[in-house]
């Protein structure tokens, strides 16, 4: 208690511009719909892994792990690229391109993500015709999944662009996992209580993110597209201008991809779809401890390219600062009661699940260290700096595949995490130096204490 008084009078100390004001108030909503996203994502996990067992959930969350990765391709960066420039236009009133860069993106994004899944469902049928694929099915609906899990990234964060947090995440996370359980429930109880295969999961799947799409594109027509309608005539599309900077940012989300999904990716094609059910159950147990590091850095992130569009350095740091804080000591009060109830955590997937304990504790550290170190990340690949941001994530990517090809034949489920929290620390740590020598500001929480220490002096 003690502690959580002395941060409070340490940000009320700190002298809070509107803006900064605005960010804890939209926090608190991102907050709350956070920990209901969380929380009914992780209960969609163990229902799962219950209903289907753990080597049909293996393969299906396999599947959609590459699902995702290929609708990272299909958005060309455009997702992040929307995080400046929506931002940026509405700044600077600039209606015309704040239009066109919300239609131009969607149709590009949709024009990208059924021509390849169109080309990948005739390249995987050419495959079968001529060697049998064991797994065609799940991989055709995988494929199938692509358009969609596209159009949500970039919708998402559309609405993120403009600030409007429940619009950008309660429909992904609160709206979508209550549709999918509802309706992976229905198969189960149709089939009296047997174990669900994982292609009426897929369906279920595929329904459920239409409905998110549809209705996400209903509110944007409402919300969004209506911005501005008296002060231009028509949309401007600007596609080389912001191709050129989403490009180098698809190399970052991709590589950022390959850095958290690697130890997945190589479970499975070196140990199978158990294990990876089993280490899935650990990372996504891990993942509960990043909630609050999401809602922050989601308010966050179009705030960090506003004031450094307006050259606000010292505004950027108060809000560096106020979230530095608010991040760090939530995440490890969160982190240290699920090491010390790992366990029985993990026994809510099944009694199987139990042997991932230790990769859990080691994931979770990496975690700690990704919050201490702040949400840096963002702050580089918003204020131009994403060609240093590249180097890095392709460095650290690739360290991550190295070491996973190491230690998994020789650790199995343990290597990958040993492997995947040394990556993900090294690269925090390194983007973080870099943020402080090229923009001049701290985001971590050691500094974030040290510059509160003195503000108060």
């Amino acid at each position: 208690m003690n502690k959580w008084c002395n941060i409070n009078q340490k940000l009320t100390q700190i002298q809070l511009s509107g803006l900064l004001t605005s960010f804890i108030n939209k926090a608190g909503i991102a907050f709350v719909v956070q920990v209901l996203g969380v929380g009914l994502g992780y209960l969609l996990q163990v229902f799962l892994a219950r209903v289907m067992g753990h080597e049909e959930y293996g393969l299906y969350t396999y599947v959609l792990a590459w699902a995702s990765i290929g609708a990272i391709a299909c958005n060309l960066g455009l997702p992040v690229a929307v995080l400046r420039f929506l931002p940026q236009y509405s700044t600077q009133g600039d209606w015309e391109r704040f239009q066109g860069v919300i239609r131009g993106s969607s149709s590009f994004t949709l024009l990208i993500s059924l021509s390849a899944s169109l080309l990948g469902t005739l390249v995987v049928l050419a495959i079968n015709a001529a060697t049998h694929i064991a797994y065609l099915m799940p991989i055709l609906f995988g494929i199938w999944t692509l358009p969609l899990l596209a159009l949500e990234n970039l919708q998402g964060n559309m609405f993120r662009g403009d600030r409007q947090m429940l619009a950008a995440y309660a429909p992904s996370k609160v709206l979508r996992p209550l549709l999918f359980m509802v309706g992976v429930w229905a198969i189960f109880l149709w089939q009296d209580g047997g174990k669900v295969s994982n292609q009426p999961v897929f369906i279920v799947t595929i329904i459920s993110m239409l409905i998110l799409v549809i209705s996400q594109q209903l509110w944007m027509q409402k919300s969004l597209l209506n911005q501005g309608q008296h002060e231009f005539k028509q949309p401007i599309y600007e596609f080389g201008s912001w191709l050129r900077v989403s490009l180098p940012l698809l190399l970052i989300t991709g590589f950022i991809i390959i850095l958290y999904q690697t130890d997945l990716l190589m479970i499975g094609a070196f140990l199978g779809p158990t294990q990876v059910a089993l280490y899935n159950a650990a990372t996504k147990t891990s993942y509960l401890t990043t909630f609050i590091y999401t809602a922050a850095e989601s308010i966050g992130a179009p705030m960090i390219a506003s004031l450094y569009t307006k050259g606000n350095r010292v505004e950027l740091q108060k809000l560096m600062t106020t979230m530095a804080n608010l991040i760090f000591w939530p995440t490890m009060i969160i982190t240290l009661f699920i090491v010390a109830l790992g366990n029985y955590i993990l026994g809510v997937f099944g009694p199987e699940f139990v042997v991932a304990r230790w990769s859990l504790a080691i994931l979770l550290i990496g975690q700690l260290i990704n919050a201490g170190t702040g949400p840096v990340g963002y702050m580089l690949d918003l204020t131009g700096h994403q060609d240093k941001s590249v180097r890095v994530r392709f460095f650290t990517a690739f360290l991550n595949i190295f070491l996973c090809y190491i230690l998994i034949p020789k650790f199995g489920i343990i290597g990958a995490a040993i492997a995947t929290a040394t990556s993900v620390s090294l690269d925090n740590l390194i983007i973080y130096f870099l943020a402080v020598k090229y923009i001049g500001v701290h985001a971590s929480i050691f500094s974030a204490f040290t510059l509160s220490k003195n503000n108060s002096r």
